[in-house]
């Protein structure tokens, strides 16, 4: 079997065992926020189903995936649960993290197996003091997606000395998890702070962000961690949009509007807008796998520069944007149905606009730099 055949063949067992579950996500979604997380037993059934493996290597036992290949299994875990599509792509990233590792640490953190579940935060909000063998961490770190079903966590402090940052991976049950996340969107993420208070973490555990690892496990490894970052979250919208392309398609079907003696499916204006509405995602998914396949086609040419960087995260701002008016647009078609708490619809449009709160997809941050960039570089 050629190797894009094998990478198929392995695409296709991850969805089929996700697509098994996607059933059983919708109907625990309500379960899912209330907790605000998405509960272990179904984290663990994620894990079974080979969600997190998709981008550790085949040399660990991984799946190895492009991205294009994998951003499918977001997109369809998004249609069920925002939240659940959420966890799943910050707790595969993992292989990403622990490249920056030393080569025999990265061996260890897959000794037990390719199924690592993940979560961390590149924003070094914490600190960092040198100490004999190792490092001493202590800080605080928002956005710990997942945090409540992770094997490993990194984080990321600034060194005391002035001379730069350095990342640090820990066992989750190392860090304190301090509750905080009490939101209108993707509720079930458990995206709490990560609490340390100097705890020591040695050097074969460290690494540093700004040089690029060592050795390519995953060829994407060849890129730096934001010229690869983000596009998990934009799958993250386009499977919203895609689900409330569907809520709103059920509503017409069944829904006679008050002022109308036919259904809303008859309705000429709400047949106008959601076949604009379709297009729109066919748009927002197209780019959203096209940035994906130009990080593969680039890979050869080395580490992108800072103008191409900037370029793939407006891009990925772009399609999460267009998927969220998608959701947007689906909601005001569905009329005062949208409005209750038993309609999906409500749920999906708070989760689309908290996946483009996102730094990586925020649209305001998003294009100044790369016009700054095309007009006077």
């Amino acid at each position: 079997m050629s190797e894009s055949a094998a990478s198929a063949s392995q695409q296709a067992t991850v969805l089929d065992n996700v697509r098994a579950l996607l059933p059983e996500i919708s109907a625990r979604a309500q379960e899912i926020e209330q907790a605000r997380a998405v509960p272990r037993d179904l984290a663990e059934k994620l894990r079974s189903a080979g969600v997190f493996r998709r981008y550790v290597p085949r040399s660990h036992g991984g799946d190895e995936m492009w991205p294009d290949e994998g951003l499918t299994v977001i997109e369809e875990l998004a249609r069920a649960d925002a939240s659940v599509a959420w966890v799943a792509a910050v707790g595969s990233e993992g292989p990403s993290f622990y490249a920056y590792l030393p080569p025999d640490t990265y061996d260890k953190v897959f000794s037990g197996g390719p199924d690592v579940i993940h979560s961390g935060v590149i924003n070094p909000t914490g600190k960092a003091v040198r100490d004999k063998g190792g490092y001493r961490f202590s800080g605080r770190w928002s956005f710990g997606s997942g945090s409540n079903n992770a094997d490993y966590i990194c984080i990321h402090g600034v060194l005391d000395d002035g001379s730069g940052t350095r990342m640090g991976v820990v066992p989750a049950s190392q860090v304190r998890i301090d509750d905080v996340w009490h939101v209108s969107g993707l509720k079930g993420t458990s995206s709490n702070d990560i609490v340390l208070t100097d705890l020591f973490i040695p050097d074969e555990w460290t690494g540093n962000f700004g040089e690029l690892p060592k050795i390519a496990r995953h060829p994407l490894d060849q890129r730096q961690l934001g010229a690869r970052f983000g596009s998990e979250f934009a799958a993250v919208a386009v499977g919203i949009a895609q689900a409330a392309l569907d809520d709103v398609t059920d509503i017409a079907r069944n829904k006679i509007p008050a002022t109308s003696r036919s259904k809303l499916a008859q309705d000429p204006v709400a047949q106008y807008l959601t076949g604009q509405l379709a297009t729109d995602l066919y748009m927002a998914r197209t780019l959203l796998h096209q940035v994906a396949r130009d990080d593969q086609a680039s890979v050869a040419f080395g580490p992108p520069d800072d103008t191409a960087t900037l370029i793939r995260r407006a891009r990925l701002s772009r399609a999460a944007s267009v998927a969220a008016s998608v959701v947007e647009g689906a909601y005001g078609i569905s009329g005062t149905t949208g409005l209750f708490e038993s309609c999906p619809l409500q749920r999906r449009l708070r989760d689309v606009r908290a996946v483009t709160q996102h730094y990586m997809l925020s649209a305001r941050s998003a294009y100044g730099p790369v016009g700054t960039a095309l007009l006077t570089g």
